[in-house]
């Protein structure tokens, strides 16, 4: 089983503040992660815990989407 979501913001929230302390190299390194998943929740955080949040990434419109008689 995975990690609830608070647990998820929890870690997303300590890696961040440890990134920012120490550097994104040595933060993927001793978090285990990449470089380039610590630059997408930097570029989207903050300082506030809800930024942590996973966001949807459920189109908000259907284009292609075909209609009545057409």
């Amino acid at each position: 089983m995975g990690m609830s979501t608070t647990q998820d913001v929890a870690y997303r929230e300590s890696l961040m503040k440890y990134a920012e302390k120490y550097g994104v190299s040595r933060a993927s390194r001793r978090y285990n992660k990449g470089r380039s998943y610590i630059y997408f929740w930097r570029a989207r955080w903050d300082g506030s815990v809800g930024a942590m949040v996973c966001q949807s990434r459920r189109p908000h419109s259907r284009p292609k989407q075909h209609t009545e008689g057409g």
